[in-house]
Formats: C-alpha cells, structure tokens, sequence
C-alpha cells in the first residue's frame, strides 16, 4: 500500500541481464526519463509530450483536478511532474488529458492520469507504477503494477506490450552517449499544430503530383516537419524573423515551395535542376548555379542583398561552410548536417570536439566538428533533434549574438580553411559504379566471372547448371591487375560490379551467385520485401551466354 492509500499489484516482471557491473539508479531513471519522453514510441494514439511549468495557471489545475478525484495531494512528491498529450489526428481522445507522476521511492515512480474535459485518456486511462530491483550486480528487475481494483482491460496493452518496449529499452541502454531531445527548443504543441496544416493544405496535394523518384509521404512530409520546425524557431524567438532566406543545395526545391507559402520571402540555389521545379514549383524562385563559399569569404557578392538567413538541409560539401559564409554576411544559420565533409573533402573520424576526449560515431564527430566550427566564429549555438522521418535529423542553429561574432573573424577563418582551393560538385554527376567501364571489358570481365561462378559446381536444378556460390575473395584472385585499375577508377570494386550486372548475379554475404530467377532473393536488410517483377527491354543475358540458356523461359521478364 502507498501514502496515497492505494494498494498495488504486480502486473509484470522480467530480469534484464548484462555482461559487466551496473549502476541500477542512472539505468531506472533513464528509463523513466524515455518513458515520459517518448510515449508516441509505447502507442500511435499520442504525436508528442509537453511538460508543464510548475505552478502555472494550467498546472495549478490539472493539480487540483488530480486531488479531486484522489483524494490526496502530490504537491510535496519528489520530482514531481506534470505532462499534456498532444493526441494524434483523428484519434477521438481527450484534448486535454495529462500525466502527473513522482518518485515514491528511489526506485519506484507513479504515474496518474488526469482529463479535465471528461474524454477519455489516449495513453493509459488507469494509475500504474513502474519500479525496478537490483536482482544482483550484473542484472536489474523491471516491475509494473496496477492498482489492485482497477480495471483489468486497461492494463491488456501494457503488459502485453509496452512493457516489451521498456524491457528492451533497459536493455539497450548506453549511458555513456549523449541524449538529445525532439523538438526540445520550440512550443511542441504549437508546432504540431503548425505542421498540421502545412502538410494538409500544401503537403497533401504536392504528394498527389509528385514525380521524383523518391517516396512523396517521407520526401514531402520530412519538409513539410522543417518548414514547421523553422516557422517555430521564429515564433519563440531562437531565430529573429528573417527578411530574406537562401536555401543553399536546395535539391528538389520543396522546402522553398513550403517556406514561401507560410509567409517568407528567399530563394533556393542547388548546381543542378530538377524536373519539378519547372512543374509543381515553377513560381518559386529556385536557381542553377553553383555556390562558391571561398567567393562569400573574400567578400565579393554571391548572394542577393539583404540576405539575412542561410539554410542548410542536407548539403552535403557545403555543410561546414555554412557558418563561414553566414559569418561573413553577419547573418544567422539553420543547418541539418547530413555527409561527413570537411572543408576540402571527406571528414575523417577524429573523436568527440565537445566535451572530454572520446571516440565516437563518424557521424557525431562530424557534427561536433561542425559545432564548434560555428562556435569558434562567435555564433550563439543551439541545438535540437527534428520530428522527422530521417536518420539525420539532428539540426544546428546559430544566431549573431548581440555583441557581434569574434573579434578577429577574418584571422579565424584563415585559420580553419586557408591553404586549399574549394572544388564544387560538378553540374553533371556522374555514377561512379562501374557501369561507366567501357562496354567491352565491362562485357569480358562480367564473362569471366560468369564462367568461373558456373564451372565451380555441377549442380543441375530442374535442368539447368546454376554454378557454386563463390566467395567474393575467391572471385577477385581471377582478376587482372587492368580489371581491378579499371573497377578502381570508378570509386567501386568487385562487389560493387557484380550488383550493377543484377541479371547475372546475386550477391549475398560477400559471396556470389548466379542469378535464377526461379530462386527466391536473399537480403540481410530488415523489413526487406521483393519488388514486383518488372518487364524490361533489356536482352536476356542468360538466353545467349548460359550453355542450357534461360531458366524460366517465355515467362522471362527480359527480350529472348
């Protein structure tokens, strides 16, 4: 029995193992930090979490609501907090449903749901208390309980299955990297709505008329996010409202289409066009040209006048010039760091730049690097993790603080970037994949190992001589030294040859194989699914090299 008089049953409990010594207080509350954080990652009924400030007028009510229908008050609780849910659209739950939790004891936290429009709760309509024990040195206890009257079909979901994702989540735990929140700097609930409507009113219909090769819910829907993400930074003042913004490598264009539709005025600047743009975004002002950051450095015009917002979204070379450039113009940045790029060429892995010494991630090193880039300039640095449906949604934004940049900006920049010439992508990119091999000893090599893959084995399925699976190690020792030069000029190797002659080959685990089409297709990718069989133009290779011709026949998909 708690204080409050409540008595508690154990719903569930697992034992969660590890290899070495834990300290179980960080483990249980990094749990109950992701428990609170995240609870659109437990249901689909909830889009997002908003933490109340204490003793605000709203969290004054939702307390005295909460002693209301408990019957005790919380107010001197340690750690306590109150959090509103965002519902997810469509869903007919409360608009006004909260959590109030705390720490009864060091190990144990309840939480109690609170509603002031009498709806119900979209996340758990019954109190519950999630606690944990220290099994021994090298293995924790996770519990959840129930009150023992309540009601038994609100707890289905929970045992069933949040506390699978907990359990897992206790498990997988890495203390030692840094925890960054979503969408921790703006109003979330003011965001939410913001983007609902930009994907609505504008996002829908784009996605109805798209026509580049990408998915139009993740491609349309990701900017739709950023548009609303920046829109926000506006609204709380992280960024001042800009007069003019340049989106730099602006790709397809939609995230000038987005910003301009919600009021601001800018343009998008990539090295090379694309089709939409003369289609769905013919109005916005997007321009092929090639940016050159060293031009901005040496103070000739690049941009517009007036320009005071430099955006970044996936720039891939010019990620790091960003802040150089912005630093120039005295204007602030938005930057979403995706390929690692230095200065002048690829970055190379070099350990955490904030913080104590440490290695870390290609990816996290890149993007403290270009962290501190933007700090050793005197930029005001923020920064923030997106709501969006991509791996690299991590975002950088830096503001000219009030008393200006660094004292020394020109000797600082010299610093970091003098000594090399910048080299922009080339208007036309050409695909490195060995496709570009001229056709003869492209056709000679793909024989070659044809022929090896097929003498290897005499394995005859249904009639047909489908070869030995070979490793790829093995295949390369048939190579010349004018085989490999030649995969080599084209940034690709072996494995990357035998892929691009897919009607050939299968490659698999670093080995190969012939392609049978009768044969299911192996992938090691999770949550892969077989693409639908595609008829092509393209001559039937098996037809007029394979000694028993093509396996499947009339039913091919490629020209006999």
């Amino acid at each position: 029995m708690s204080r409050s008089g409540t008595i508690w049953k154990l719903l569930v409990e697992q034992r969660v193992e590890y290899e070495e010594h834990v300290e179980g207080k960080p483990y249980f509350d990094k749990i109950i930090s992701l428990w609170k954080e995240y609870p659109n990652a437990i249901g689909n009924r909830i889009t997002t979490v908003v933490d109340l400030e204490q003793d605000s007028a709203l969290w004054n009510e939702v307390i005295a609501a909460f002693e209301t229908k408990y019957q005790f008050s919380p107010k001197e609780k340690s750690e306590l907090a109150i959090n509103k849910f965002i519902k997810a659209e469509y869903q007919k739950f409360s608009e006004n449903a909260f959590e109030v939790s705390f720490y009864e004891e060091e190990f144990l936290v309840r939480f109690y749901p609170v509603v002031l429009d009498g709806r119900q709760h979209p996340h758990f309509e019954s109190p519950y208390s999630i606690a944990c024990r220290i099994h021994d040195e090298t293995s924790l206890q996770l519990q959840f309980f129930k009150p023992v009257d309540a009601n038994e079909e609100h707890f289905t979901f929970m045992e069933n299955t949040a506390f699978k994702i907990v359990a897992t989540w206790l498990r997988t735990i890495d203390l030692s990297k840094t925890s960054r929140k979503t969408n921790a700097l703006i109003d979330k609930e003011s965001y939410v709505r913001n983007y609902r409507e930009i994907r609505e009113t504008f996002g829908r219909p784009i996605c109805s008329q798209w026509t580049e090769n990408s998915d139009p819910k993740k491609a349309v829907f990701e900017d739709c996010g950023i548009a609303s993400y920046i829109n926000s930074l506006v609204e709380c003042d992280i960024l001042p409202k800009f007069k003019k913004y340049v989106d730099i490598g602006c790709g397809n264009g939609l995230l000038v289409h987005l910003l301009n539709k919600i009021g601001y005025t800018g343009y998008g600047v990539d090295v090379r066009q694309r089709h939409v743009w003369k289609s769905l975004f013919k109005d916005d002002d997007l321009r092929e040209s090639t940016v050159n950051p060293q031009i901005v450095v040496q103070e000739e015009p690049h941009f517009d006048a007036g320009v005071d917002l430099l955006i970044g979204n996936h720039s891939d070379e010019l990620t790091p010039w960003i802040p150089v450039m912005a630093a120039k113009l005295n204007c602030n940045f938005f930057l979403i760091p995706c390929c690692p790029f230095n200065f002048f060429g690829k970055y190379r892995n070099n350990g955490s730049h904030l913080g104590p010494r440490r290695m870390v991630s290609q990816y996290e090193s890149f993007f403290e690097w270009t962290v501190s880039v933007a700090e050793r300039l005197g930029f005001h640095v923020k920064l923030d993790r997106l709501a969006i449906p991509s791996t690299k949604r991590l975002c950088i934004i830096g503001r000219v603080p009030e008393g200006g940049l660094c004292p020394d900006l020109d000797a600082t920049i010299h610093l970091m970037t003098d000594g090399q010439k910048f080299v922009a992508r080339p208007h036309e990119i050409r695909n490195n994949n060995c496709m570009n091999i001229p056709k003869p000893e492209r056709e000679k090599i793909a024989k070659k190992l044809f022929e090896y893959i097929l003498k290897e084995s005499d394995e005859v399925r249904e009639g047909w001589h489908c070869g030995a699976e070979v490793p790829l190690c093995q295949l390369a020792t048939i190579l010349t030294e004018e085989d490999k030069k030649l995969m080599k000029d084209q940034d690709g190797g072996l494995q990357t040859f035998m892929k691009n002659h897919h009607q050939i080959f299968h490659v698999y685990k670093a080995s190969a194989r012939l392609r049978d089409f009768r044969q299911p297709v192996v992938s090691h990718r999770k949550n892969w699914k077989p693409k639908k069989a595609v008829t092509h133009q393209a001559v039937c290779w098996m037809a007029f090299n394979h000694p028993d011709g093509c396996p499947v026949g009339e039913s091919c998909r490629y020209a006999h």
